[in-house]
């Protein structure tokens, strides 16, 4: 079997932004569901999509987020899919990722998937009105598989199979939060300063690899060397 690098990229900040639309039908969603005005709050970069509703919510004191997500989530949904589709033309697909999933699309040594802490709906929505083809992505962890970011991989790691080892698997992401999930997991890590972190930040909290931007795919190239020799260790 031909050794295997599996690469799970985050969406928002690393693959994609979406100027401010993910927030404001947050914001949206939170104030249907609940009914009235919140208390405004920063965001993290990197939480799931459950977890920045409970974020609001605990801001706001109010408590049993669990209780209202089901309908926020909904709400969101639809809130999402309107706008990106009116505003299509305002989301951003970051510096050099067109052609790097160009260029792996037809290697038979990766495996190419997403990692994200966004809803499986609004990722594809997302992906859909940023123009990038989701049929590249043979696998998907997303926010309804866990409720914590480490969660995620081992949701990937089910969609590999047994003959793939966490050493094999490669994250690409914008925060502080992916480092930290494939440390947890033991996988390598990629980090790219296109998202809230600088690239001081990022490379901070020791990634395997930091870049500026998805343009620079020398790092990348070496992790998927190291991924397919792991194989044979």
């Amino acid at each position: 079997m031909k050794p295997v690098a599996v690469l799970l990229f985050d969406v928002d900040g690393t693959l994609l932004i979406t100027r401010g639309a993910t927030t404001r039908c947050i914001w949206q969603a939170a104030e249907m569901t609940l009914g009235h005005e919140l208390p405004r709050m920063q965001l993290t970069s990197g939480r799931l999509d459950q977890q920045l509703f409970n974020d609001v919510l605990a801001n706001a004191k109010i408590a049993n987020a669990a209780k209202y997500l089901d309908h926020y989530k909904s709400t969101y949904l639809q809130l999402l899919d309107v706008e990106l589709s009116a505003k299509r033309d305002q989301i951003k697909v970051m510096p050099g990722v067109r052609a790097l999933l160009a260029k792996l699309a037809p290697r038979d040594d990766v495996l190419v998937g997403l990692l994200t802490g966004n809803f499986r709906e609004s990722t594809m929505s997302k992906l859909n009105y940023a123009g990038i083809d989701a049929a590249i992505f043979k696998i998907g962890a997303f926010a309804e598989d866990s409720d914590e970011r480490p969660g995620l991989v081992a949701a990937a790691m089910k969609q590999v199979g047994e003959h793939v080892s966490s050493s094999q698997l490669i994250i690409i992401g914008d925060t502080p939060r992916d480092i930290a999930a494939a440390r947890q997991a033991g996988t390598r890590v990629l980090s790219v300063a296109t998202g809230a972190y600088t690239l001081e930040q990022l490379k901070a909290e020791n990634p395997d690899a930091a870049v500026a931007t998805l343009e620079m795919t020398q790092p990348l190239d070496q992790l998927i060397q190291l991924a397919h020799q792991s194989r044979h260790i």
